[in-house]
């Protein structure tokens, strides 16, 4: 056991300061372990807190096959063009990405998307197959001039959403 510390108008040994200087220390030290263990306790309660809670931070796809077609939401999932204006030399490209989500908002993958296109549009898929983010995607072009508009399909149903492309 240390020793008390001495009233003011004792002596103190220097035996004594450094034990006061001891238990100084021991405190500030209580102090910082203290506040680790605190930071750490709400760090779990957080996480037990985010990882019981329908959250969803990052999306996630579905997988894909005849039961997935069903969780497919037409109506949240769309269709885009970028750039919307080329020129119709047949080498400058178009890139049409179409965003296949279901109802919650996520990808839904493991689904082919074909585009509805005018006969003067050349269409090359590079990645007919919606991804993990529900993505597909094709590069157009054309070597008539004119604006042309083009339909995503999934298993033979279009998305209400189309997209307008000018080769100009």
């Amino acid at each position: 056991m240390l020793p008390l510390l001495p009233a003011p108008h004792q002596t103190v040994s220097s035996e004594e300061i450094s034990a006061k200087e001891v238990i100084r220390q021991f405190r500030g030290h209580n102090l910082y372990l203290f506040g680790g263990v605190f930071f750490s306790f709400l760090v779990v309660i957080l996480a037990l807190i985010v990882s019981t809670q329908r959250t969803s931070f990052w999306g996630r796809a579905t997988s894909g096959g005849a039961a997935t077609f069903s969780l497919l939401s037409l109506e949240n999932s769309y269709i885009f063009a970028s750039p919307i204006k080329a020129a119709p030399d047949g080498t400058s490209v178009v890139r049409v990405t179409v965003i296949l989500l279901n109802s919650q908002g996520l990808g839904v993958s493991g689904q082919k998307v074909s585009l509805t296109v005018s006969p003067a549009i050349s269409v090359s898929q590079t990645q007919p197959i919606s991804d993990t983010l529900g993505r597909a995607m094709f590069d157009v072009t054309s070597e008539t001039a004119g604006s042309y508009t083009i339909t995503a399909e999934i298993a033979g149903t279009s998305l209400p959403q189309k997209v307008s492309v000018d080769f100009q």
